[in-house]
Order: structure tokens, then sequence, then C-alpha cells
């Protein structure tokens, strides 16, 4: 594992002022399709930034200093020890430090939600991202003065760091167990914090709900599923469903399961020698020509340009993973 000294401290204008997009979404520069990255980023805000809403999630420890943190529209302090968890649905910004007040210095994870899952999203995998689907007004994100919980943070980012970029199998699988060990550590902290216990429950509660759903999907991705069937599966009707699958999943259920279909046809491109238009009927997909538009929306490549280059960037353990969730780790229920 690399050590602190080789550690190189970048100013935090590089990653968001120059990044910032016309609809004030802050775009990561993630460097390869394995979207993970790590950086240590020195808060020396001297202007303004309007406020902004990531492309990804972060989770933020304060090694140094201090600074104004503004996140809808309420304004905190944060210190040295702090964890900030930043969601892809809030809208926050760092405020102008004053010329006299040393800069803050930051350790910075980001990354995308499906990243965790390597896939689609079913069960616990939904659940590690509780703590960043939760923000909003009522809920806060950051963590003020627990050193327990930022050292145990900063350490599993240390052991991320070295495995980055993730250009092979095992340092993909380090790379996801580590993440999911501070997910795990956020999850349990915010499930004891009385604010949160109760949303927490409701949560879950949701997905017991959505689990017959989940279940259906993965035996039966290829017929057709209507949003009138999947809602009378959980017993609501379908204005309801759509709701609670979006909350659970920021996804609209019919693009869950042309996700969730994609993921199925990257598999088939990548192992087997059938035809594009026989992996289009066998996943779920009326005819070819629709299968490819899904196909490229969701990847940015079309099916044959995904064979052609020889599936590189298929990931077929995380596949796995993301169609049958790990069972090793429990996330405990609250109290």
């Amino acid at each position: 594992m690399r050590t602190g000294c080789d550690l190189v401290w970048e100013p935090a204008d590089t990653f968001v002022d120059r990044r910032i997009n016309l609809d004030k979404s802050h775009v990561w520069p993630f460097r390869n399709a394995f979207a993970v990255d790590v950086r240590f980023l020195v808060l020396d805000r001297r202007t303004e930034v309007p406020l902004h809403r990531p492309d990804h999630l972060e989770v933020v420890v304060f090694e140094s200093g201090e600074q104004l943190y503004e996140v809808e529209n309420n304004i905190r302090t944060v210190t040295k020890g702090d964890v900030i968890i930043v969601g892809d649905r809030i809208s926050h910004r760092c405020l102008p430090s004053g010329c006299s007040q040393r800069p803050a210095r930051t350790v910075v994870l980001s990354f995308l939600p499906q990243t965790v899952h390597a896939g689609i999203p079913f069960g616990e995998d939904l659940q590690y991202l509780m703590p960043f689907n939760l923000q909003g007004p009522s809920v806060p994100n950051v963590i003020h003065a627990n050193p327990i919980l930022s050292r145990e943070i900063r350490e599993l980012i240390e052991r991320i760091r070295p495995e980055l970029p993730g250009s092979t199998e095992r340092s993909r699988l380090a790379i996801r167990t580590y993440l999911k060990m501070i997910l795990l550590a956020l999850v349990n902290h915010c499930s004891e914090m009385g604010a949160l216990r109760r949303a927490f429950d409701l949560r879950r509660e949701s997905f017991a709900r959505l689990a017959p759903v989940f279940d259906y999907l993965k035996e039966h991705y290829d017929e057709p599923i209507r949003v009138k069937d999947a809602a009378r599966m959980c017993a609501a009707s379908p204005c309801c469903f759509m709701n609670l699958f979006k909350e659970l999943t920021s996804q609209s259920f019919v693009v869950y399961l042309n996700s969730f279909r994609v993921a199925k046809a990257q598999e088939l491109l990548a192992t087997t020698s059938k035809s594009i238009a026989e992996i289009s009927l066998e996943t779920g997909f009326c005819n070819q020509s629709y299968f490819t538009v899904v196909f490229r929306r969701t990847t940015g490549k079309t099916p044959l340009a995904f064979r052609l280059a020889g599936a590189e960037s298929f990931d077929r353990p995380g596949f796995q993973m993301a169609v049958s969730p790990p069972s090793t780790v429990k996330i405990p229920p609250t109290q």
C-alpha cells in the first residue's frame, strides 16, 4: 500500500469549477469505465460557485482545516474528522474562505452507484446506498466529530487507492469489497442515529414490498412485463408502484428493466456466439432494431461494437454479483 508521503494534493477547483455544466451538474472526470476515483483536494475557495448537483456519489473525509459548506440552502461548518456523504439528489457547494483561514484538506472518494453492484441492483445492493438515497432537507449529510468512523473510512480509502484504476478482475473485486465496507460503516452509523432510524426502517419496509418484483425479474426478464403487472405483485396501484420504485432505485421501472436486460445481453455477447438477433429476443426485446437503440443508450456502444471490442469492459464476476446479491455481508436491523 502506498504511504501518505506520496500523496498529491490538488486544488479542488480543478474538479469543481471547471466541471459544472450549464445544468448545474458537477461531472466527475472518471478515467475509465470502472467509475471509482480517489483524490486529495485542497479547498482554498476564493470565488463563489453556484449550488450544483453531482452526477456521482462522494464520501469526503476532512483531514484538516475548516470550511463553510452549504447544502440545500443550509450552511454549516465542517472541520477535521468530519465526514460528508454527498448524493446525486442534493445541491451543495463550499463557500469562499476568509483570506486568513487555513485551506481545508479533504480525501474524496467518488464513484457511480453501479460500481457497487456492477450492473443492476437487487436487495442488499440497494441498501448499501441508503445513506445517499435518503438525503434531503430533513436528513443531514454531514457526520460531525466522529474520529473512529472517519479513521476507518480513511484507512479503507487507502486500501482502494493502490488498486485503481481497477484494470483487472482481482483489483475490481478488491475495490468493490473495500467500497462496500465503507458503505456498510455509513449504513450502520446512520441507522443508529435517532433522526434516521425511522427513515431506515421505512426504507427497509419498501425493499421488502418490492422483493416479489425483483424475484420475478430474475426469472422472467425475457417476457413482457407491464407496469400494472409489477404493481399487482406489490399490492399497489401503478402510480404508487412507480413512485416507490423510482424512489428506491433512482430509475423508472421501464429503464431498470431495460438495463437489466442489457446486462444479460452483455453476458451473452461476451460468452456465446449467438447472433445479435437471437440475443435480442432471448433478453426480452421485441426486435433487433429496438434492442440496438436501448443497448447503445445504456452502454454507449452498439451490440456489434461491444462484441468486436472483445467485451473488454465486461466484468463477469461483477455481473454475477448483480444478479445474485452477496449473502455474506449482512446489514444489521435497526433496534
